[in-house]
């Protein structure tokens, strides 16, 4: 540095921090220990309520060959379970299937059909010799056709809410299917699919419900089966493989599952 150039040091602190007075300083040791002491209540209040069982870890059975240990005992309670596949590929019997074995255990369950006639359900019953009872079937299809201006109706997800509301009030079910959701997102008219699916996913979630949601895949690759399949919790993919010889399998995986460690690969139905 040059002579004759004077250089006066200014010491500086934070405003206030000198002229502050002790006892303020004792007020905020106090504020910051209270902190503390609510921070360790709350990770003990965490630390238990993880210890106790969580819905989550309830699982309902598939009974579907050697599928429930592959999933850890089955689906997550209150999931939401896409069943997709291509015209023809059984959707409707495996969740005609895991519906009423689940109703032969105890469990309640309700059948919302939407395309297919009431007759039409109960034959698909009687062909795998799963009963007669038709009591927890619900025809909205034989509703669109018989109701005059059914089909002017816009908002039939929210329809459908209310009477799933009602009908949850008057027996507390455990299962849903809803077959199909291409056709109901067909007559609900909705005009951003994901974002609407988003939500009534959501509303089925916190009924506690366990829903199987059967959607169609179309060759082409049209359709919402994509938009079901990304905002369910799981995916029983169903497809067709050849075999050789002429043959023709079905083939089943189960493609996702929310909390689940699982496998993905395919077996024959």
């Amino acid at each position: 540095m040059a002579e004759g150039v004077g250089v006066e040091w200014v010491q500086t602190s934070k405003p206030g921090l000198v002229s502050r007075a002790p006892e303020e300083f004792e007020g905020e040791l106090r504020e910051l220990r209270d902190e503390v002491r609510r921070l360790r209540e709350q990770v003990a209040a965490l630390a238990t309520a993880t210890a106790r069982p969580s819905p989550v870890d309830e699982r309902l059975p598939t009974f579907v060959g050697r599928l429930d240990p592959t999933l850890e005992g089955g689906v997550p309670k209150g999931s939401v379970i896409a069943v997709s596949g291509p015209g023809g590929s059984m959707k409707t019997s495996l969740a005609l299937y895991i519906l009423l074995k689940n109703r032969a255990a105890g469990r309640r369950g309700v059948y919302v059909t939407v395309e297919e006639s009431r007759d039409s359900i109960l034959r698909t019953m009687r062909h795998l010799g799963l009963g007669k009872e038709d009591d927890f079937l619900v025809d909205i299809a034989r509703l669109r056709i018989e109701r005059e201006g059914a089909e002017d109706i816009r908002d039939w997800l929210r329809v459908l809410k209310e009477f799933l509301v009602r009908r949850y009030q008057r027996e507390r079910f455990d299962l849903l299917v809803i077959d199909t959701m291409d056709v109901l997102a067909s007559m609900a008219h909705l005009e951003d699919a994901r974002n609407e699916l988003f939500h009534f996913f959501h509303f089925l979630r916190s009924m506690g419900v366990t829903t199987y949601a059967i959607a169609n895949v179309e060759p082409a690759g049209g359709g919402i089966s994509h938009d079901v399949a990304f905002l369910a919790d799981g995916v029983f993919e169903l497809r067709f493989s050849g075999a050789g010889e002429g043959k023709v399998q079905l083939l089943f995986r189960c493609a996702k599952m929310r909390h689940t460690n699982h496998s993905r690969d395919y077996f024959v139905l």
